[in-house]
């Protein structure tokens, strides 16, 4: 990696060594999928895509703008809102409306007690559609007012090709996701570690709270018995969105996300994707958190120089057996005047694949720098006259 320094409209070299990545990060929404050493698995879903989970970067996609019903992969937003809104031991009580919904279901009985938390169980590993509607009300108020809320939240993580109608994905005219915007929002959702718990369960047993009736659960997502590393997400069906899987899988450091909508066979699809992104791609981390990439002169201060770290990781996906330079280009102005705040910034590195940009964060100052006191000044001005004394008395005459 070449770690080259720029400041003040000026290009300057501050360090070169040899390192080689192979590398691709996601930045932009629609980046298209990166090249790979093997062929990609042909899948029968209508749409589908993959994607690695920290850095959002799309490795293979399929129809994936495409607005389709999203059965309920749904329920991913439910539970999300409910995190965000809810406690996990609030009592909800079972509404009349709530037990009347088709579909999959808990079957609750109206006047019954749960626990968001036990709800939540049973929204996202058995499916209840039931559960949704009691969540949604508990939450909104009504469950007109949660999906609002639902396609507000939508559109605050950039799913834009989303239009919520209920909380649970029945069909519904006007209820639409792409295999894009759920893939966005398992990766938003899985950073809540209760979400991810949950939709890593295989099975469960939760009681209604006034009668202790235990009720079993267990998840319909089958990937959890038969993929090693499956942890996650979401399984769906409808006539009219077909079979669906919003599939997650992690071996080591890496994570990868597969959704495939309208599958003749929703797991060996999602098999088909989690394998060759294993087989495939992995993560690499040219620069790291704490890295001290440059200095910077502090004028006033205490100190005459700061040492300035990144922000935080920059995460590249790596593809097996290509490689491309990597470059890390610092760009920092030609000094600083105290006082200097520890974490300050005061400049950005950004990580160049040749002309392509593939990672930016900022750099920070590692240090307090305070500026100096009048008594310091004082006494450096008096050392650099005393010095000049010294230098006049040793000087030779002859």
């Amino acid at each position: 990696m070449r770690l080259i320094k720029s400041g003040g409209g000026r290009v300057q070299r501050l360090a070169a060594a040899a390192l080689w990545f192979f590398v691709l990060f996601f930045l932009p929404a629609k980046l298209p999928a990166i090249a790979s050493p093997s062929p990609p698995p042909r899948v029968t879903a209508d749409a589908a895509i993959l994607v690695e989970w920290r850095t959002g970067q799309i490795l293979l996609e399929k129809n994936a703008h495409q607005k389709r019903s999203p059965a309920s992969l749904t329920k991913v937003m439910t539970a999300l809102l409910a995190l965000e809104k809810g406690r996990l031991e609030d009592i909800v009580t079972i509404s009349p409306r709530a037990t009347q919904v088709s579909g999959s279901r808990m079957y609750l009985r109206a006047g019954q007690k749960y626990t968001l938390g036990d709800l939540l169980q049973g929204l996202l590993l058995k499916s209840g559609n039931d559960a949704a509607l009691a969540i949604a009300e508990h939450i909104g108020g009504s469950v007109e007012g949660f999906v609002q809320m639902m396609n507000d939240r939508a559109r605050s993580l950039g799913a834009w090709e989303t239009e919520f109608k209920n909380p649970h994905g029945l069909t519904t005219p006007g209820h639409y996701s792409s295999a894009f915007d759920l893939a966005l929002l398992a990766r938003y959702a899985l950073n809540n570690p209760v979400f991810a718990q949950l939709v890593a369960s295989r099975e469960t047993e939760i009681s209604e709270l006034t009668r202790s009736t235990d009720i079993y659960l267990r998840n319909t997502n089958r990937l959890l018995w038969g993929f090693a590393g499956a942890d996650g997400v979401k399984t769906g069906t409808t006539s009219v969105a077909g079979n669906c899987l919003l599939a997650s899988a992690t071996r080591g450091a890496t994570r990868f996300i597969a959704v495939v909508l309208h599958s003749d066979n929703r797991w060996r699809d999602s098999v088909n994707l989690l394998d060759y992104g294993f087989a495939n791609f992995s993560l690499a981390t040219p620069v790291k958190q704490g890295d001290v990439l440059a200095y910077l002169s502090v004028a006033g201060g205490r100190k005459r120089e700061v040492a300035l770290t990144a922000e935080e990781d920059l995460v590249a996906v790596v593809a097996v057996g290509e490689g491309a330079a990597l470059r890390a280009e610092v760009d920092v102005a030609d000094g600083v005047r105290a006082p200097v705040e520890r974490g300050q910034r005061l400049g950005t590195v950004t990580l160049w694949l040749k002309d392509k940009l593939v990672g930016q964060t900022s750099l920070v100052a590692v240090e307090s720098i305070p500026p100096k006191r009048w008594a310091e000044y004082f006494l450096e001005v008096w050392q650099s006259l005393l010095q000049r004394v010294v230098l006049w008395e040793d000087f030779d005459w002859r």
